[in-house]
């Protein structure tokens, strides 16, 4: 991982992350203020602060990749996140704090949304407080149309877009939904000074229902160390008795993992000992899922555990799989799936449903099925595990898209930087 200043630990493959950092520009604004999303932000400082690994993770942290460029280009900033745990840090020149969100935020409903935009009227009045250069918000942390109210201010807005703004193919068909959106979609057209998309399916969106967005659109992707998940193993020769599948992710239904525990099914009874799965991640599905594997009898070819703790851990779940599968369904509105990156950069094909907006930028080695259809996964796999052919046809292709993932200037904080650059 990327550490910033006040740590004084930097591995060799870190080194040269910095000595590749993209350049930031001249004259760069000097305070910004930056609501982030519901990670633990000021936990992972402390642990950097005191010169200790933070928890692992398998990519690089955005809010690092932010405070990294801002320690290069000396600019002072405010973060805060919407971890459950109200903490706060300085860390360097900067401010680091959780908010928790409202109650409400967790409510279903039109609850949901009142405490999503009670949290973003808290964020303007903190804006209009500190006067920052500008203001940087990640998708999920407010309704957009709230953060509208800082043009009376004159202070501008970047919009970070992690999550679409409705599952793709899948636009809200409720006249509140509607209603919301079409209050967004103002905000896009006068308010945003910069919109940056972790995919081109944001983007579009965006533009569809804003017609004549403001401001500029940057691209951006998620980043990686160098030196791990090319460690790897490689995948032996096919075929493969039986073909390992692995998901990656939260445990929700939304995720797709009882869908996963449909295909086991259908799979085991057309190819009996064919298929392994593994399920790694947590959420508020674990303990449903692990009772539904027992249900349906299915323990003895599918496994479910919880997150990965460590990096050797992470290269054993990794060089285990011969596949990896993002089942997303219809109710989530993905804005990449980052699992999906972490397939191909492991040197492995993925299955993933057409609502994950990763497919368009992993060419070759994804193989996208139709949104919620069964049919369509069952089959995909089936023809990874038996033509070896198509198989090493998309395990190739994985080397041709990795470069971008490791490549800083693809990463958000130069985005930002791009970002901060047009506004002036």
């Amino acid at each position: 991982m990327a550490f910033l200043a006040g740590s004084e630990h930097h591995s060799e493959s870190e080194q040269q992350a910095a000595e590749d950092r993209p350049s930031t520009g001249k004259n760069p604004p000097q305070r910004i203020l930056y609501a982030a999303g519901p990670g633990d932000l000021v936990g992972e400082c402390r642990h950097l602060a005191a010169g200790k690994e933070p928890p692992f993770q398998l990519g690089l942290s955005f809010s690092q990749q932010f405070l990294e460029v801002c320690d290069a280009a000396g600019i002072q900033a405010h973060l805060i996140s919407w971890h459950p745990r109200r903490d706060s840090l300085q860390f360097g020149a900067h401010r680091l704090e959780n908010r928790p969100q409202p109650a409400l935020y967790y409510a279903g409903g039109l609850r949901h949304y009142f405490g999503a935009v009670l949290y973003g009227l808290g964020l303007v009045a903190q804006a209009v407080r500190e006067r920052p250069t500008v203001v940087i918000v990640d998708s999920g942390t407010t309704r957009w149309f709230v953060l509208s109210l800082l043009r009376l201010f004159r202070i501008p807005v970047i919009a970070v877009l992690y999550s679409a703004l409705w599952p793709r193919g899948f636009p809200p068909q409720r006249r509140f939904e509607r209603l919301l959106l079409a209050m967004d979609a103002q905000f896009f057209r006068r308010a945003a000074a910069a919109t940056v998309c972790m995919s081109p399916e944001l983007e579009r969106q965006v533009r569809t229902v804003a017609k004549d967005p403001s401001g500029v659109f940057l691209p951006f992707r998620p980043l990686y160390r160098r030196q791990f998940l090319n460690r790897v193993p490689p995948v032996s020769q096919p075929p493969f008795r039986p073909f390992h599948v692995l998901f990656l992710g939260r445990v929700e239904e939304f995720k797709g993992v009882f869908l996963i525990l449909s295909m086991a099914e259908r799979l085991e009874a057309e190819m009996p000992g064919g298929f392994n799965w593994r399920i790694i991640g947590a959420g508020s599905a674990f303990d449903t899922l692990q009772a539904q594997i027992r249900a349906r009898n299915l323990s003895r070819i599918v496994e479910a555990r919880g997150l990965l703790p460590s990096e050797a851990a992470a290269i054993e779940t990794l060089g285990w799989a011969h596949a990896m599968v993002v089942p997303t369904t219809s109710q989530f509105k993905e804005g990449l799936a980052m699992t999906a990156v972490e397939s191909v950069l492991a040197g492995r094909p993925v299955v993933l449903s057409d609502v994950v907006p990763a497919w368009e930028i992993l060419g070759g080695a994804a193989i996208k099925v139709d949104t919620d259809d069964l049919d369509g996964f069952v089959a995909a796999f089936r023809r990874l595990a038996q033509d070896a052919d198509y198989y090493e046809q998309h395990r190739r292709a994985t080397a041709g898209v990795q470069a971008q993932f490791y490549d800083p200037s693809e990463g958000l904080g130069a985005a930002l930087m791009r970002a901060l650059a047009a506004l002036r």
